[in-house]
This record gives structure tokens, C-alpha cells and sequence, in this order.
């Protein structure tokens, strides 16, 4: 027992971690190496993927950061702290679901849907604001009960 103890604390003075966050971490690194073979197997996909990275960062970077920094430096000007963290947080949750799903949201690809699986896309809109009205509303009672306690 006092030798696998010995070992742990040797992992982690090296390490820095536990056992298991190494563990979870080499599992991590092997499904994102499998994910890569995968990207692999035909030149052609190799090429998309670096592309779709490339165009992915160059829009991000060049594109949305200055736009959000800017909008996040507007509303901390204006508004107290601890709203605009109120506000920060369903926003930013809002838009991170809206960008990941805006195809479906925005009806793209709902004829190819239909023909390939026999599902009418629709709704996916309303559900969206819905999401949306949710997370401000829930954000809204959590800045009154934070304010009630002070």
C-alpha cells in the first residue's frame, strides 16, 4: 500500500495532477488522434478540415473578437458590474447554441433533411428564442435575488 501511495505522489509531483486527470487526459489525446486518422484516410477531407480550421480562426480572430470585445466593452461602460454579468452570461450562451445549430435554426438544409431522413424540419426558430427568453429570464431572477440579499 505505501509503495502505490509513494507512486501517486511521485505521479503527482512530476505530473502535477491526480492519477485520473492523466488518465482522462491520454483517453482524450487518443480519441482526438483517432478523430485526426480518420481526417486522414482521403487527401481530399485532409484538405477540408484545414481549410474549414483556417477559415474557422481568420473569422474568429479577424472577425467576431473585435466584434464581441467591442459590444462587451459598451455594456460594461454602461451599465453596473453585476448586471452586465447578468446579461453576459444568457447572451453569450444564446449566441455560443445559436452558432453552433444556425443552419437548422435558420432553415438551411431542411429539403435535403427531408428527402434523406422523411423528417420535415421546423421549429427550430422558436425553440431557439424560447431557449433564449429562458436563460435572460432565469438570469433576471438570479440578478433580483443577488440584489434582494444586498
Amino acid at each position: 500500500m505505501k509503495r502505490r501511495y509513494r507512486f501517486a505522489s511521485q505521479l503527482r509531483a512530476r505530473y502535477g495532477g491526480e492519477p485520473a486527470h492523466l488518465l482522462a487526459t491520454i483517453a482524450s489525446l487518443a480519441i482526438a488522434g483517432a478523430a485526426v486518422i480518420g481526417w486522414t484516410q482521403q487527401p481530399r477531407d485532409l484538405e477540408n478540415v484545414l481549410i474549414w480550421f483556417g477559415a474557422a480562426i481568420v473569422l474568429h480572430d479577424v472577425v467576431l473578437l473585435p466584434i464581441y470585445s467591442l459590444i462587451d466593452r459598451h455594456t460594461l461602460a454602461r451599465l453596473p458590474v453585476t448586471l452586465a454579468v447578468h446579461l453576459r452570461v444568457p447572451a453569450l450562451t444564446s449566441a455560443l447554441v445559436l452558432v453552433v445549430v444556425f443552419p437548422t435554426v435558420l432553415g438551411f438544409g431542411a429539403r435535403r433533411e427531408h428527402v434523406a431522413s422523411g423528417v420535415v424540419e421546423h421549429g427550430y426558430l422558436a425553440r431557439w428564442l424560447l431557449l433564449t427568453g429562458f436563460l435572460f429570464a432565469l438570469s433576471g431572477l438570479a440578478y433580483a435575488v443577488n440584489g434582494r440579499r444586498r
